[in-house]
Order: C-alpha cells, then sequence, then structure tokens
C-alpha cells in the first residue's frame, strides 16, 4: 500500500519540503490549512493532485499513512487534537513527524486520548536552506532503531528531499542540532553581511562585494565536506607575515571562538528551555 502524505499546516517550511518531494511516493497528498488567505496563496500556485483542505473532514487513517505537523510550536496541542478523533484503531496508527522545534515526543503523544505509547512519532529539524536543497535534517524517533523499518525509509526520503539528514541517537541530541544547523543559517548570513559591508567600506561596490563573499562560502563550504583537520587547512592559507595572519591573530586577540561558542551554547539552553516550557 502507497503511502498518502498529510501536511498538518503548510507555511513556508511544508511549502519547501513540498516543493522539492516525489510526489510520485505518495498515493495522495493532502495540505490542511486553516488560514483562508493562505489557502488562496497556495491555489494561485496551481498545485496538481494535491487536495487542499481547512481541515481533515472524514477520513480513515491507516498505518502507512504520513502526518507532518507543520505548524507553530504553540500549535501542536491543537493540531493534535483535531487529529486525534481519526485515530480510531492501534493497527492504522499513522506515521506522526513533528517540525516544530523544542516540542519533545512525550509532549505531543498526550495530546491523544488513546494508544499513547503506540503512537509513532518523529522529530525532524530541518533548517531554512530547504528551499534550495541545501539543508541538513536532524531526524529522530523512539521507533527509528530499525534503520530498515517501512516508516523510517519514507522519512528518510522526504526529508533527502530538502538536502542531507543525519539520525541523531538521543532526543536531547536535536537540541544540539537546533543550535548548530537549525540557526546555523543566521550566524553564516551574518558573518557573510560583516564581509560585505567591510569590503563595501575599502572601496567595492555591493554587488562585487556580494559575489566575491558569496563565491567564498560556497567554495569554503564545499571544500569542508572532506577535510578532517581543519586546523590544518587554516595554516595552509595563513602565511607567515601575510594579509590572513594579521586578521586570524586578531581573531583570536578578541576571543571570537569564545563568543562565538557562547552564543552557539546559548541557542542550546534556550532550545531546551522552550522543550521544557
Amino acid at each position: 500500500m502507497k503511502n498518502r502524505l498529510f501536511f498538518i499546516g503548510f507555511g513556508n517550511m511544508a511549502e519547501a519540503i513540498y516543493q522539492r518531494l516525489d510526489k510520485k511516493l505518495f498515493e495522495n497528498v493532502f495540505l490542511i490549512e486553516k488560514s483562508e488567505d493562505r489557502r488562496n496563496q497556495i491555489d494561485k500556485k496551481n498545485l496538481t493532485d494535491t487536495q487542499i483542505l481547512k481541515q481533515l473532514g472524514e477520513v480513515k487513517f491507516n498505518s502507512s499513512d504520513v502526518l507532518i505537523l507543520a505548524v507553530k510550536p504553540n500549535q501542536i496541542d491543537t493540531a493534535c487534537k483535531e487529529i486525534d478523533p481519526f485515530v480510531e484503531e492501534k493497527q492504522n496508527i499513522p506515521i506522526i513527524i513533528s517540525i516544530a522545534a523544542g516540542i519533545e515526543i512525550s509532549s505531543i503523544r498526550n495530546n491523544f486520548s488513546k494508544f499513547h505509547e503506540e503512537i509513532n512519532v518523529f522529530r525532524a529539524m530541518p533548517n531554512l536552506c530547504a528551499k534550495n536543497g541545501g539543508s541538513v535534517t536532524g531526524l529522530y524517533g523512539e521507533f527509528a532503531n530499525d534503520k530498515g523499518s517501512s516508516s523510517t525509509n519514507v522519512i528518510s526520503k522526504i526529508f533527502s528531499s530538502v538536502g542531507e539528514i543525519l539520525w541523531v541517537k538521543k532526543e536531547s541530541d536535536l537540541h544540539i542540532v537546533t543550535a548548530i544547523s537549525g540557526s546555523g543559517p543566521a550566524y553564516i548570513f551574518y558573518i557573510m553581511q560583516t564581509m560585505i559591508k567591510a569590503a563595501e567600506e575599502l572601496g567595492l561596490d555591493e554587488e562585487s562585494a556580494k559575489i566575491l563573499v558569496t563565491h567564498t562560502v560556497i567554495g569554503s563550504g564545499k571544500m569542508g565536506v572532506s577535510i578532517n583537520d581543519f586546523a590544518e587547512q587554516i595554516s595552509k592559507v595563513t602565511s607567515k607575515g601575510g594579509t590572513t595572519e594579521v586578521a586570524m591573530n586578531l581573531f583570536k586577540k578578541k576571543n571570537f571562538s569564545l563568543i562565538f561558542k557562547q552564543a552557539i551554547k546559548a541557542a542550546h539552553s534556550k532550545s531546551k528551555e522552550i522543550s521544557n516550557s
């Protein structure tokens, strides 16, 4: 039996996943979106072979169905309680994936009136780069130990469509994923913005500065995939008495490494705080 896919909420991240997803993997795709304005926006996109609904209606779930909870963290409880009446039989519990940051599996399960322990909930933490297929998505599920299971396979296929995937061993590891890759694009954009502004202040026009910075980041990122020793590569660029050495020495003097790590650890602590609230 082919999986049916339900997006519960259809914001920017859900749309990024939908756009890059191989729809042939699924018998049907449903977009459940309460906002009339958002539904009107979706209608204009002329999505073929996809049903756009305000609510689930009278569906009958089966165990091969996949539900992606793509609502905001503070809307998870409401979304689950609306799904709850349709989870009628133990053998027909659908696969549930939450992309809401900080909401733990136990909290999601508690919104269902029955079959708490049997409800197969997974969590996914993609990032903004899903839009161009460059995301890295952290994945976790309590029933994901068997990497050959049908549910694990379909989840891997869904999120591989928007980039790399990383199955983590503990749910708490998703706090690290959130602080590194979830928030990571903002860190990189901040550095890029700073480099572009510096280039402009030194006399380069904005367009040329952006080309230099973006392609330096792209090239470094591609090269970084195969680098095992970053310190060695830094030393290769940092010639004695040269320009890079002056810049690196200033980074060290200002303790840039410490500040950057403190910022990431602050994001990690906030992720844990959100999950406990």
